[in-house]
C-alpha cells in the first residue's frame, strides 16, 4: 500500500496562514463542520454561547480536497472527530484536544490542535487508501475508512504532537460494498463497519497493538441500509438504516458477534442516516429525506430502543449531527440553507428549535463536531 508521506505547514508563519483561526473565545465551546470542497477543503469554526446558539468566526483550510458533488457526498458519517490526549483520559493533566477531517478529493487527513482562540493545522498524511470518509479514534489509535475501490480500513498512532504516523500492518481490504461509518466500541477493542449495500455490520477485533482481526465477524444487519452506528453508555450497539427509516439495538459479544435487541424501530421518516447519543440517553436522527430529525430511548438496563417522536424537529435537509457533551444542545449540518440548525434537548428527549446559523455552506458540506469548554467526560461503561 502506498502511504502518502507526511507533510507540515512548516513554519509558524506558514501555520498562521494556513492553519490557525482566531476565533473570539467563548467559554461555552465550540462547534465544527467542514465545507468538503473540491479545490480547497475547510474546516467552518462557531463559538457557542450559555444559551447554545452558535455564531461562525471563520474558516480554516485543511490543507486538501474535499469531494464536491451534490448533499450527502461522502455518504458517511464521522467526517470530522474530535479526540483527546490520552494522558488526560487516564487522568492526566494534559488538555490536548485535536480535530480530525478527511480529505476524500486529495485521499488524505487532516489534523488540527483545538485552542481556546481557534485551531491549528499540526499535520496532514495519506489516508492509506482512496476516498476516505469515516474516522474513528479510541486513545491514541485512530482508523479511517477509505471508501474508494478497493475500499479498506487504515490504521494511524496520533502523538502529543498532533502527527500521525501510520500503523504498520493495519490495513484490512473490505472487498465489495459500499460502507458508512468505522467505529471503535467504547473500550477500543472491536471495529464496526456498516456495509450499505450488503446489509451487514462487520466487527473487527482490536489486540492490544491496535491491530484488527484478520477476517472481520460479519452479522446481518437487523433493517435495510446500514448506515450510522453510535453506542449507548453501556456499551448497546445502535445502529440507523437508512433503508428501514428505523433504529436497532445490539449486544456486542466477547467474540465479535452481534446480538439483536431491538430490531428496526421505525420513525416512519424518510433517508434516516446519522445518530447521536448522548450520556442522557438522548438517540437522535435525522432524517433529510423528509427534512426531519427524530427522538429515541434506549433503556438503560436492556438496551431496547423505543421511539419518542418522529418528527421531534425540522430543517432544510439536516445531514451530519452531534450533540454538546452536557446532553443540553445538538447541532446538524444542513446544506440546503447553508449552516447549521440548532436544537434544544429537553429533559423528556423531545427537542426545541432555535433556528439556523448561517455558515456560508455549499451542497456538498458535512461533517459535524462539538466541544465543551475543552472539558471531557469519557462515556461511563457501567457493565
Amino acid at each position: 500500500m502506498n502511504i502518502t508521506g507526511r507533510f507540515i505547514q512548516g513554519t509558524a508563519a506558514a501555520a498562521c496562514l494556513l492553519g490557525f483561526i482566531g476565533a473570539h473565545a467563548d467559554p461555552e465551546g465550540a462547534a465544527y463542520t467542514m465545507t468538503n470542497a473540491p479545490d480547497d477543503n475547510r474546516i467552518v469554526v462557531f463559538s457557542r454561547d450559555a444559551h447554545g446558539l452558535l455564531a461562525k468566526t471563520g474558516t480554516v483550510s485543511t490543507g486538501g480536497k474535499g469531494s464536491g458533488g451534490g448533499v450527502d457526498a461522502l455518504g458517511s458519517q464521522g467526517a470530522l472527530v474530535l479526540a483527546r490526549d490520552g494522558d488526560e483520559r487516564r487522568g492526566g493533566h494534559d488538555n490536548d484536544e485535536w480535530l480530525l477531517a478527511v480529505n476524500a478529493g486529495s485521499n488524505d487527513i487532516s489534523v488540527f490542535r483545538v485552542k481556546k482562540d481557534g485551531i491549528e493545522l499540526q499535520d496532514r498524511i495519506g489516508s492509506g487508501g482512496t476516498f476516505p470518509v469515516s474516522l474513528t479514534v479510541s486513545d491514541d489509535t485512530v482508523y479511517v475508512l477509505n471508501e474508494g475501490a478497493p475500499a479498506n480500513i487504515a490504521g494511524f498512532k496520533l502523538d502529543r504532537r498532533g502527527h500521525l504516523t501510520y500503523l504498520a500492518g493495519s490495513a484490512r481490504s473490505l472487498g465489495g460494498g459500499a460502507f458508512g461509518q468505522v467505529a471503535f466500541d467504547p473500550r477500543g477493542k472491536a471495529l464496526i463497519i456498516t456495509d450499505k449495500a450488503d446489509n451487514e455490520l462487520l466487527v473487527y477485533r482490536v489486540n492490544k497493538n491496535g491491530l484488527p482481526a484478520m477476517t472481520p465477524v460479519v452479522s446481518p444487519s437487523a433493517g435495510n441500509v446500514p448506515f450510522g452506528v453510535a453506542f449507548d453508555r453501556v456499551g448497546h450497539l445502535l445502529v440507523v438504516e437508512a433503508g428501514s427509516n428505523a433504529v436497532s439495538s445490539y449486544d456486542l459479544l466477547h467474540d465479535g458477534r452481534l446480538q439483536i435487541i431491538t430490531a428496526s424501530a421505525a420513525n416512519g421518516q424518510v433517508a434516516t442516516c446519522w445518530i447521536v447519543v448522548n450520556q442522557r440517553g438522548d438517540v437522535i436522527t435525522t432524517n433529510p429525506g423528509t427534512n426531519s430529525l427524530s427522538a429515541f430511548h434506549v433503556d438503560i438496563e436492556t438496551g431496547k430502543v423505543s421511539l419518542l417522536n418522529g418528527t421531534a424537529g425540522s430543517g432544510a435537509a439536516p445531514l451530519d449531527i452531534d450533540v454538546s457533551e452536557n446532553g443540553r444542545y445538538a447541532y446538524a449540518v444542513d446544506p440546503a440553507n447553508g449552516g447549521v440548525d440548532m436544537f434544544k434537548i429537553e429533559h423528556d428527549g423531545s427537542l426545541t428549535g432555535m433556528g439556523s446559523v448561517d455558515g456560508g455552506l455549499s451542497l456538498f458540506a458535512q461533517g459535524m463536531a462539538v466541544r465543551c469548554s475543552g472539558r471531557y467526560a469519557p462515556p461511563a461503561l457501567l457493565r
